[in-house]
């Protein structure tokens, strides 16, 4: 007997408008990454950073939302991380991250300049003090000021070593918290002098401080919360059991937000806590801060994008954003892009169901669903076969809504890790001991027709019902043309593990896998010809519709797409920060999935943008842009002869920054070519800059004409 479980959520948002995005997030909505950073200044007017480059706004109180992913500047290699922001109001402000990087708005978002900042450290807390002062806390001991709202920083020095995590200051206190001893780092004459203090005789992280005024404040650990009455000098452990809790202070009332699935509030100064009411929902994300109160709207900001608003000083909180589950996805498909899609992932919800391109979306479950969902292929609309943990295989005969295990295989002690099907009734799974096994029947029965191999097999890939090809660890690579009675094996020139294959005909397909391994073969594997991409990262999914057109995404959220057979691809980041797979219907129709229960779909086509070509020149080149002038958009060149961190940088005639076209990015050699659009700046003389890992190649003169 099936048993559906059937979850809907009415849709929040009324539109969503993407700046310069090529995908568009259909689940979760608006967006999905970590929140870092909220403020509202309004009922109708708030903003947020986060993870990915993440900069969102709204004016009408969350009806619509304005969202980019460029805070950072272009950097499609790399996870994108942000640490904290400060706005002054909805059009200017600044964000802050790893490797020394400032990043300030001063447009609503609409662009972002980098800041320098004068070190290389990572910078982990901002505070302000008022709109022209403020302090930035990072990794050695790093705490950074500002004097005019962040437009330039000077160096403090702490005579510190230790990770600052946080950074309070009131008056000329300065106080930081670090990430090992439980120590705090303070200065009470705005930092000539510093000094450090255990604040608990265990060994602590701590995360946090706020003040309430120069001698109360509070600071949080990896799981406690310590007071002071005494301006820092001592500290008590508070009697709260709690896990990585962010403080903060507003209207005379304290708040510790984390990991936990609740609030903690305080009304009597510290000495009593109660808890303010978050709807708990099986698509919890974890709210690991941050948090904003303006009169009586509380919003409150955690992972996998959710956000929470109250309306009425925190006594009910509300889902803002659209999510129905948050499992890692391993596997999508859909029949229309603006149809059924079908995604399958970890345990918590192992399928999600879109029956209208993505604007709604339901889980569903079936009878003795174990475990993880590694591999699915959907034979049409309707039909379609699944397979996991505990060797178990599963089938739908209503689109996704419902699944059945139809089969036990490796007596349940295995992980089964794809399966294909060519045809209702032929189809092939395998195992992580690198067993296959084959039905004849549509899984009633199967058969097993691979034993010998001891290395686990990730992929299967079904040509026809009698040649199927395998891959796995350490570059394995096998096929059979007679339904699994021989086996014929291809050197596939890696010995990387192959996480993803695809034949898009009897002779001709690819594989990917781990540290840059993409292989093509022409000849039924005969050889297996290096691919060169811009990137030497993981690759974890590969979507072609014929031997020259298809995507591949992997780590970071990257997505590249070739017309070419791989000697050129474009290049774009997705907006999330993780991907397995991709599933390409057309050269402008592609869905991508991957970690939180992200789900994408090519939304903007990709023509123009970014595109790497293997074409290596002598030497570093930077050629002329074309056209120039231009209005608004034009085309810079470069060349790389061996693999290099790049940087590409636009200035003003007066020689300020004004755009990080790539900043700092390990690229493989060839030809790059950048499509830069100057619709947000003013008509003028620009240069734009080749910085080659970190010393700067050549310098040209472009001309803006509106």
């Amino acid at each position: 007997m099936k048993k559906i479980i059937l979850l809907m959520l009415v849709l929040y948002f009324s539109q969503v408008s993407y700046s310069q995005l090529s995908w568009k997030w259909l689940h979760p909505r608006p967006q999905g990454n970590a929140l870092k950073y909220v403020k509202i200044f309004s009922a109708d007017d708030w903003l947020a950073v986060g993870d990915g480059g993440t900069f969102m706004k709204t004016t009408n109180g969350g009806t619509n939302w304005y969202i980019t992913h460029d805070v950072t500047g272009y950097k499609a290699y790399g996870p994108i991380y942000v640490y904290d922001a400060f706005f002054f109001n909805m059009n200017t402000g600044l964000v802050c991250g790893p490797g020394g990087k400032i990043w300030r708005t001063i447009n609503g978002g609409l662009s972002f300049d980098s800041i320098p900042s004068g070190t290389a450290a990572n910078l982990n807390g901002m505070h302000f003090v008022n709109n022209y002062t403020g302090f930035i806390g990072g990794s050695n001991g790093t705490v950074l000021k500002t004097t005019n709202s962040g437009v330039s920083w000077s160096i403090i020095n702490t005579g510190s070593i230790q990770n600052i995590t946080g950074i309070f200051v009131i008056d000329r206190r300065i106080y930081c918290t670090t990430s090992s001893g439980s120590v705090l780092l303070f200065s009470i004459d705005g930092g000539t002098d510093w000094r450090s203090v255990a604040v608990s005789s265990g060994s602590y992280s701590l995360i946090n401080p706020v003040f309430r005024d120069t001698l109360n404040g509070l600071l949080s650990g990896s799981s406690y919360v310590f007071s002071t009455t005494n301006g820092g000098v001592n500290w008590t452990q508070l009697p709260l059991i709690v896990t990585d809790r962010k403080i903060y202070f507003h209207g005379n009332n304290w708040y510790l937000t984390g990991s936990s699935r609740f609030i903690l509030r305080s009304t009597t100064d510290r000495q009593t806590w109660d808890s303010l009411n978050i709807p708990l929902t099986s698509n919890f994300q974890y709210l690991n801060g941050p948090l904003d109160i303006n009169g009586s709207y509380l919003l409150l900001g955690g992972d996998g994008g959710a956000l929470y608003v109250s309306k009425n000083n925190g006594i009910s909180l509300s889902l803002v954003t659209y999510q129905v589950s948050v499992s890692g996805l391993r596997n999508i498909w859909c029949d229309n892009i603006n149809g059924r899609i079908i995604a399958s992932g970890t345990f918590s919800t192992p399928y999600l169901v879109s029956t209208d391109g993505g604007s709604g979306w339901v889980t569903s479950e079936g009878d003795n669903i174990a475990g993880d969902i590694y591999g699915m292929k959907m034979i049409n609309s309707t039909t379609g076969y699944s397979c996991g943990e505990n060797g178990k295989v599963y089938v739908t005969g209503d689109g996704g809504l419902s699944w059945e295990n139809i089969a036990v295989l490796d007596n349940g002690n295995s992980e089964l890790m794809s399966i294909d099907f060519a045809g209702p009734d032929t189809g092939y799974v395998s195992s992580e001991y690198g067993r296959i096994y084959r039905t004849i029947n549509g899984g009633l029965n199967w058969e097993l027709v691979l034993a010998q191999n001891p290395i686990g097999v990730y992929r299967v890939d079904a040509v026809d019902a009698n040649t199927v090809w395998m891959a796995g660890y350490y570059g394995i690579c096998r096929y059979t043309t007679n339904g699994g009675v021989n086996w014929i094996s291809t050197a596939t020139n890696t010995n990387s593990d192959i996480a993803a294959i695809q034949m898009v005909n009897e002779t001709t397909g690819y594989i990917a896998g781990i540290l840059g391994a993409i292989r093509k073969t022409t000849n039924r594997g005969v050889n297996w010809d290096t691919v060169n991409t811009p990137f030497t990262i993981t690759y974890r999914g590969i979507s072609f519709i014929n031997e020259n057109t298809g995507y591949i995404v992997g780590d970071y959220g990257f997505v590249m797409r070739t017309s070419t057979g791989g000697e050129v691809w474009e290049m774009k980041h997705s907006g999330s920060e993780w991907l397995n797979t991709v599933f390409c219907k057309g050269y402008d129709s592609a869905l991508v999935a991957g970690g939180g229960g992200n789900i994408l779909r090519l939304y903007n086509t990709l023509t123009g943008g970014i595109t790497w070509q293997n074409q290596i020149p002598e030497k570093f080149t930077l050629e002329q842009n074309y056209p120039n002038p231009f209005n608004p958009v034009t085309t810079i060149k470069f060349g790389l002869p061996k693999a290099a961190k790049v940087t590409l940088k636009v200035y003003d005639i007066l020689g300020r920054e004004v755009s990080v076209l790539f900043d700092n990015i390990a690229l493989n050699p060839g030809t790059v070519t950048y499509d830069f659009d100057g619709s947000e700046l003013a008509s003028g003389v620009y240069f734009y800059s080749l910085i080659v890992n970190n010393n700067k190649a050549e310098t040209r003169k472009m001309v803006l004409n509106k």
